[in-house]
């Protein structure tokens, strides 16, 4: 069997999918049919009534005009509603169409080798979204992929993953991309600093949306050149660039002339479609960069700090216990340990920042369990976060055993989180 490893781009018209091989050294990505220059699949399925099969994204457009069946566009525009399409006599919502729509997607690629065995998929997502990260996770549950084969990510920490995969000279200095897509231009720079031996990585966003729309790419290109070219040229005179990307259906060889030779002027300028889903292809291959790396990547979405417990001591001095590690996006802050406490209704919860190393302590006091013998309270405590800003450690008792039946209490602290560290 050969391993295959999946980085897929999902955003609201299309997927992207790229597929890293065991016997290569670089992923390579899934073009349309018939159109080799275009990675974008678009989001669309067809219900064919005759074979009672569904077809997905480039099949659609000659499958739809031979043969009667269902047509459904803008799968992710729908997510967020809660109406129901009815196909046959059986009932869809948007996020089970989505489910079968990428689900589809796969299985149609790994089917292309019988000797295809999935062993790895990183999904980046444009925008976050609740539903979708639902979905994602019953997608990977139903390829039969493990936790820690499947992930998540922003499109930010997906361009960093691609960029810390590229040639190491690449990246001397900061490096920059500029994302011109239907909803305007993004700029996006990565600058890295030393702390001792550790290497701290800024990922920072600009929105251009009000300097460049994309409407003025089917007005007049010259001027939309030059408008370029002079943010191009105020860009570069902030810091030391070693490498510039350039990407999304905006950025084309016709219209780019004068802001190319102000972007190539002592630098290494690349254009693609395909960064993200490449990205998230290194990953779900080698996994995060900073892995095993005295390195540490700070993004918007990023939480800069890792949450536990203090335990025991060892030496005179408490042990720190993760529950959640930081260094990744809050809605990949997830955990949970089980504790048992001793002669004490306290714990102690530990915020530990990545960058500085301080550690700020708070003490939960649970009230209301029965007296029972040290070591015999057990508590499953468990982290989630709601967004950047705001997240809860939920402790529940679970007993023990039939000795200590649980009383089934559950306390809630919700706690505010500081990203003040991830500014640059």
């Amino acid at each position: 069997m050969k391993e295959i490893y999946l980085g897929l781009d999902l955003c609201r018209k299309n997927v992207q999918i790229s597929y890293f091989r065991e016997d290569k050294q670089e992923p390579e990505s899934i073009y349309q049919l018939n159109n080799t220059e275009t990675y974008q699949l678009p989001n669309v399925m067809f219900y064919a009534e005759e074979e009672k099969k569904w077809y997905v994204g480039n099949s659609v457009s000659s499958i739809r005009f031979q043969t009667r069946g269902f047509m459904i566009e803008d799968v992710m525009g729908g997510i967020e509603s809660s109406s129901h399409i009815v196909v046959e006599g059986k009932d869809y919502t948007y996020d089970e169409l989505l489910l079968i729509l990428l689900k589809t997607h796969i299985e149609e690629f790994l089917g292309r080798s019988e000797e295809y065995q999935l062993c790895g998929l990183t999904v980046t997502l444009e925008i976050y979204h609740d539903k979708v990260y639902q979905v994602l996770g019953r997608l990977a549950e139903e390829l039969n992929l493990p936790k820690d084969s499947f992930y998540v990510m922003s499109h930010e920490n997906a361009f960093f993953q691609y960029v810390m995969n590229q040639d190491e000279k690449l990246r001397s200095n900061s490096v920059a991309m500029f994302e011109y897509g239907t909803e305007g231009m993004e700029y996006y720079r990565i600058d890295k600093k030393h702390q001792g031996k550790t290497e701290i990585y800024y990922l920072s966003h600009q929105s251009l949306k009000e300097e460049l729309s994309y409407a003025m790419l089917f007005e007049d290109v010259e001027i939309l050149d030059q408008r370029f070219a002079e943010i191009a040229r105020n860009k570069m005179r902030e810091t030391y660039i070693s490498t510039v990307y350039l990407t999304g259906p905006g950025f084309n060889d016709k219209w780019i002339e004068e802001s190319t030779k102000v972007l190539c002027d002592g630098r290494r300028v690349f254009m693609g479609q395909n960064i993200y889903t490449k990205g998230a292809c290194y990953h779900a291959k080698s996994g995060a960069y900073e892995m095993d790396k005295d390195c540490i990547l700070c993004t918007e979405e990023s939480i800069p700090f890792d949450i536990g417990i203090s335990i025991g001591e060892t030496e005179g001095r408490n042990q720190f216990y993760p529950i959640a590690l930081g260094g990744r996006e809050w809605y990949n802050m997830r955990g949970k340990v089980t504790l048992f406490l001793d002669d004490t209704n306290r714990i102690h919860l530990v915020y530990r920042d990545k960058i500085s190393k301080e550690i700020q302590k708070e003490v939960i006091e649970i009230h209301g369990l029965p007296k029972r013998p040290p070591k015999t309270t057990k508590l499953s405590l468990e982290i989630e976060l709601f967004d950047e800003t705001m997240g809860a450690i939920v402790i529940r008792d679970v007993g023990f055993g039939k000795i200590y039946p649980t009383t089934n209490k559950i306390y809630r602290k919700e706690f505010s989180i500081g990203n003040e560290h991830c500014d640059s």
